[in-house]
């Protein structure tokens, strides 16, 4: 009988065969060796699933009939692996050789430790951040930690913050079980931040790992703009506020909440992107079938509102955000 590994790394895939090989060379050149690696394949048509087979014979490669999206990918990889510790990678991030050890090596500092973030470079930028988690704002905006910061700004040593980036993260085989895993129907985008205040909410922790780095061709399979892109993210905003965001919150940070989503309304519309509206209207028609999942949700919570509140930051003003958004798409581009 076989000894089920620590650590499971999950790759989603779709159409991504010329991105697998440096991502699973990476994780070949790990220095800790503990894990099994699972390629969830979403009915790509680009080969990827018998290329991976044939050039890396060790990964346990999954086939999805049909594409599942980020989500639903990643959940059938959840359902499959045998580890403790449930890793999700980007199939565009290629981890440098410590990184799942010291993925691993956080989670074990404190049991309540559900959720650990990796830190994202940018592939052709590594000395600059793409992502070290989440930053979880009063405007319901969640940010890439850092992104665009040099790589000294990280800390020595692991600290607190709101939730992973699903592209290199951890999650604890005992928080997915207890709160369960990402939300199938948001597809892509969001799914991660919808996971993490499900975490907060029942009073799961999440830590940096500093010295978990990964490169990231950022956003390399769908693009850092699309239509469906920004159809996605205003759906999903809206869908996981209205489900995660306890009342108390509400009343506090609604101010916040709804200048945002003016001003992304007004500035999509301006620029000739109506699929920021398109998205939110989308999502306000799914909301009344969704009061009985937010109720059961926030009668759960384990944990005062005021430590939610003290991991939550100030927004940053439209304008910065968006020369954050220009900086990131400088920063992606090759050389």
């Amino acid at each position: 009988m076989s000894v089920a590994p620590l650590c499971s790394v999950i790759v989603v895939n779709w159409n991504g065969r010329e991105l697998l090989g440096p991502c699973l060379e990476g994780l070949q050149q790990q220095r800790w060796q503990d894990f099994e690696v699972l390629l969830v394949d979403n009915a790509s048509t680009d080969g990827s699933a018998p290329w991976v087979r044939a050039h890396f014979p060790e990964v346990r490669v999954i086939e999805n009939v049909r594409n599942l999206g980020f989500a639903g990918g990643a959940n059938v990889g959840l359902a499959a692996a045998q580890g403790e510790h449930l890793v999700l990678l980007n199939n565009d991030a290629y981890p440098e050789p410590d990184f799942l050890q010291a993925l691993v090596e956080t989670a074990r500092e404190d049991a309540r430790v559900g959720m650990v973030a990796g830190v994202l470079v940018f592939a052709h930028r590594p000395e600059r951040i793409a992502s070290a988690g989440m930053r979880m704002q009063w405007d319901g905006v969640a940010i890439d930690h850092l992104a665009g910061r040099p790589r000294s700004c990280l800390p020595d040593t692991p600290v607190e913050i709101f939730g992973p980036s699903g592209g290199a993260a951890l999650y604890r085989r005992a928080m997915i079980q207890e709160i369960g895993p990402f939300r199938a129907e948001l597809f892509a985008y969001l799914e991660d931040v919808e996971l993490a205040w499900r975490a907060q909410l029942a009073g799961w922790k999440c830590l940096l790992a500093p010295k978990a780095v990964a490169r990231h061709v950022y956003s390399a399979t769908s693009g850092l703009a699309s239509r469906f892109r920004s159809f996605q993210l205003a759906r999903n905003r809206v869908i996981l506020l209205f489900l995660a965001l306890p009342t108390g919150l509400w009343l506090r940070f609604a101010p916040f909440i709804l200048a945002y989503d003016l001003f992304a309304c007004a500035y999509g519309l301006l620029s000739g992107d109506r699929e920021v509206v398109r998205g939110r209207l989308a999502a306000l028609r799914a909301v009344p079938a969704l009061w009985r999942e937010r109720r059961a949700l926030q009668q759960g919570r384990r944990v005062p509102l005021r430590e939610i509140v003290r991991l939550l930051q100030p927004p940053m003003a439209p304008w910065t955000v968006l020369h954050l958004r220009r900086e990131i798409a400088r920063l992606a581009a090759p050389n």
